[in-house]
């Protein structure tokens, strides 16, 4: 082993200089190899091991260190490799066909709208109630048996209307009573004024002493008291009798019966029924202490007043209330827990269509119109920026505009500020579309509905 090494050692030759304007490169197996052009000097190449001159360049191979596996490898990769190449170039051919095509495609179509500017009067929402103008629970004044509720529940009533009877039998007899010691009364009072006439008389003669006439005369007005006390007893059980019938103290509409015949009702029997008005009727609703100070303001200034304000009212199902209302009342101080004041408005109710307790939203509109940009609402979109819209130049080009948006005029929103009159704003088709492309616009119908829910 020693002289093999001895050997191999003795037959090793230093490598020689690499042919000038040679590079070395290792191709995709490991194999590294120099190349130098063809005018390099052969004695350089032929050093190398594995080198030969030729024309072009010489390929020299430096070391190939390659083993049975390594080969199949090799081969193995040289068909996934092609296979891979195959299927880039396929790729790429198709990516460019559609480049191409992209190229070559016509502008996205959108339809747009223009920016309208046209006379609105102010109008603002509150959320409200309807409350009834005479709200009335009914109740039992004297105590009894109950004997008649010649009524309906639900059913609609006019004052004076007899809504239940309560067993009258006792207070009859108290009435009876009351009147006979009104009659004895006044026939007492009949003798104290004779006697008092009497010993006036005598008085006068000398014959009566002077107590005597002082005597007659207090047995008169005692008389007199006693009358008028037995009057007034018997005036109440004349209005307890009348207690016994009770009827409704408004017109109106009276609710659920609580109490059934032969029942005992008093004052301590609780509520009857609830009779309410329902013509006219009232809608409150709380305006804040901004918008009641922006209202006094256009009021000193003379632009607004609270006679020239029209009221509407919003139903929960959408509809608009056909009647026309006036602010009634709007109270005198500002709520602290709120900050808040109460406002009122009157509605005439002929239908019976509102009832106390309905929440409505209520419309309050201006006297004078003014100027005002408006959008569809389908044209708004949002970002972290805030809202805006896509807007559609002369040259059909697409830009973005941020836009400051104010209250809702039905199908549209009034724009603040960001737009003029006449820019068309792109309202479907504008998630096919962004800034800078050039797009196909179309006219845009608006639904037939109303613009606005606001009457006049």
């Amino acid at each position: 082993a020693m002289g093999v090494r001895l050997r191999s050692r003795s037959s090793f030759q230093p490598p020689v200089q690499r042919p000038p304007q040679a590079e070395m490169i290792s191709d995709r197996y490991g194999t590294r190899h120099v190349l130098a052009p063809s005018g390099a000097c052969e004695e350089h190449a032929r050093s190398w091991s594995g080198c030969a001159p030729g024309p072009g360049w010489i390929g020299c191979r430096l070391r190939r260190a390659t083993t049975r596996r390594s080969r199949a490898m090799r081969r193995r990769g040289l068909g996934w490799r092609g296979l891979w190449a195959l299927v880039a170039g396929v790729l790429t051919a198709c990516g460019g066909s559609q480049e191409e095509a992209a190229g070559q495609a016509p502008p996205p179509g959108v339809l747009v709208a223009p920016v309208e500017l046209k006379s609105l009067r102010e109008r603002s929402e509150f959320v409200g109630r309807t409350l009834a103008v005479n709200d009335v629970s009914v109740r039992a004044r004297v105590e009894g048996y109950l004997l008649e509720v010649p009524f309906q529940e639900g059913a609609d009533v006019t004052k004076g209307d007899l809504l239940f009877v309560i067993d009258p039998a006792i207070y009859e007899a108290k009435v009876k009573a009351a009147e006979g010691a009104v009659a004895e009364a006044q026939a007492a009072l009949t003798r104290a004024k004779r006697d008092f006439a009497r010993y006036k008389d005598l008085a006068k003669k000398n014959v009566a002493s002077k107590q005597q006439l002082d005597k007659a005369r207090a047995d008169m007005l005692e008389a007199e008291a006693r009358l008028k006390s037995a009057e007034a007893a018997l005036l109440e059980a004349r209005v307890n009798l009348e207690y016994t019938r009770i009827r409704a103290p408004i017109d109106g509409r009276v609710g659920h019966i609580a109490v059934s015949v032969g029942n005992l009702v008093g004052p301590q029997s609780g509520e009857l029924t609830h009779l309410v008005e329902l013509d006219p009727i009232y809608a409150s609703f709380s305006v804040s202490e901004r918008d009641f100070l922006n209202f006094r303001k256009l009021q000193q200034e003379g632009t607004e007043s609270v006679s020239g304000i029209e009221v509407h009212l919003l139903l929960p199902n959408g509809a608009l209330y056909p009647k026309t209302g006036t602010i009634d009342f709007i109270d005198n101080r500002v709520n602290p827990r709120t900050g808040a004041i109460l406002v009122r408005a009157r509605f005439a109710n002929p239908d019976k269509v509102l009832v106390p307790g309905i929440n409505v939203t209520v419309v309050l509109v201006g006297q004078k119109p003014k100027e005002a940009l408006l959008v569809p609402q389908a044209a708004l979109m949002e970002d972290q920026a805030g809202q805006f819209v896509l807007v559609v130049d002369r040259d059909e080009t697409v830009a973005r505009r941020g836009v400051h948006l104010g209250r809702v005029e039905g199908a549209y929103r009034v724009v603040r500020d960001g737009l003029n009159p006449g820019e068309r704003v792109i309202v479907e088709g504008v998630q096919k579309v962004r800034p800078g492309m050039k797009v196909t616009t179309k006219p845009w119908h608006a639904p037939d509905v109303l613009h606005s829910r606001q009457g006049g």
